[in-house]
């Protein structure tokens, strides 16, 4: 049987899925053979990090599922690496995904290379339904429905009309921004504003900016007929930054899980999830009212797809900044959290590098300190790593993602003994964020 349908269907689907993910939010909105430079370098960036999405795939899915990796996976020395995942996942009791469904293709094109090798399963799941994975779902109707729904400006623009609350939002082009009405705006909110284009995710092409100028700087590659968002810049003294997933299906709205974001230097590094992020019934209510204009766009199905909502929240104060209808980054820990059994714990996800030379010592630490129920102090979840190598100061480092459940603290002075200078280093700024 050939697959019945394409789209980002959510986790634990009862369906036997192929997983194809790699970058797809760039091709929503704009041109992929027009990108202005910034944007290419951005968009190869997002493909080099979907590698270990692709990974934690494995883990997250079933012994009947398939999953489409970089072919660099299937090379030495990652191939060996990707057994030791699979081990890993065995280990703390999932059904992973066996090696015998994994498929290796190309980078680039790397869906065109899918389409070529599609499994016989009954669904196909994709990070988000977009133009670069066309030749899967094959869908323009529902193209344009995650255009919709996806969109900043549409969200900006149609949200408050559904009793949505959002902060304070100027929509606008760059050619209007020396216009009366933009400085009317920055002059209300004292020159302390985010300025948001549509593109990728994970906090790309949001900054803040503090004059017109700054506006025109950075878009400065792009044409006068952009699309810009001026939003109220929220006081972080004031609000804590939050993230939710929802499932929504033709018949009900289900919130999956909620998390606080980890911020290192100003870039996104992961959540923190656990007791402690809690939502009050009021904040449950506006969640589910999202669900339902997701819904209202068309974003549904009797399967039910994911929706991810950042907010901010401060007591009852609760404001939407954007939602992404497709999986999220957050929404893989949270999903792995709750198939081994660690809700009751304080679980912090997030992404970090390792340098070539300390990958195996990292490896071997994930196995020493592996998740297990029983375990006091703290343990570990690996969730992946992408086998596409970032060259810093000529020396090549791997993004790796891993959940440390428990003791944080502790965490880092076992990480500091064990393995030094060189693997997991981001993990030292992260406690201030809590």
């Amino acid at each position: 049987m050939k697959p019945t349908r394409a789209a980002p269907y959510a986790p634990g689907q009862r369906m036997s899925t192929t997983y194809v993910m790699s970058a797809d939010d760039t091709s929503l909105h704009f041109d992929i053979n027009a990108l202005t430079p910034k944007q290419i370098e951005e968009y190869e960036s997002h493909k080099d990090l979907m590698g270990f999405l692709q990974v934690a795939l494995i883990g997250l899915g079933k012994p009947d599922d398939h999953v489409m990796l970089y072919e660099a996976f299937g090379q030495s020395p990652w191939h060996g690496r990707l057994k030791q995942y699979e081990v890993f996942f065995n280990a703390m009791d999932l059904s992973p995904i066996p090696s015998g469904h994994w498929h290796f293709i190309p980078r680039d094109p790397f869906y065109d290379a899918a389409a070529e090798q599609l499994p016989e399963t009954e669904c196909v799941t994709l990070y988000m339904t977009s133009g670069t994975n066309g030749v899967l779902h094959n869908d323009p109707d529902f193209f344009a429905v995650s255009q919709n729904v996806n969109s900043k400006v549409h969200f900006a623009e149609h949200a408050p009309r559904s009793g949505i609350p959002v902060p304070d939002t100027l929509v606008t082009t760059k050619k209007d921004l020396g216009s009366d009405l933009v400085t009317e705006f920055m002059n209300d909110h004292h020159n302390t504003v985010m300025l948001k284009i549509l593109g990728l995710s994970g906090a790309r092409n949001v900054t803040p900016v503090g004059s017109i100028d700054d506006c025109f700087e950075y878009l400065r590659e792009f044409g006068d007929e952009l699309d810009v968002i001026l939003q109220e810049r929220l006081d972080l003294a004031r609000y804590t930054e939050m993230t939710a997933d929802l499932l929504v299906t033709d018949d009900t709205i289900r919130i999956s899980n909620v998390r606080k974001i980890l911020f290192a230097d100003g870039i996104w590094v992961g959540n923190l999830i656990g007791p402690e992020v809690v939502l009050t019934e009021e904040h449950k209510k506006e969640l589910i009212k999202i669900g339902e204009y997701a819904r209202q766009q068309g974003y549904t199905s009797p399967e039910g797809y994911n929706c991810g909502v950042d907010y901010f929240i401060s007591d009852d104060d609760f404001k939407v900044t954007e939602i992404n209808a497709r999986w999220t980054g957050g929404l893989f820990p949270a999903e792995m959290i709750r198939l081994v059994g660690a809700e009751a714990h304080s679980c912090i996800a997030f992404v970090d590098l390792v340098c070539e030379d300390k990958f195996d010592s990292y490896l071997s630490f994930v196995e020493r300190h592996l998740f297990r129920k029983e375990n006091t102090d703290f343990s570990m979840i690996p969730l992946g790593a992408s086998a596409i190598p970032q060259v810093i100061e000529g020396v090549e480092h791997f993004f790796a993602w891993q959940i440390v459940v428990g003791d944080f603290e502790a965490f880092k002075t076992r990480r500091a003994a064990e393995l030094g200078d060189g693997a997991l280093m981001r993990a030292e700024s992260i406690s201030v964020l809590l």
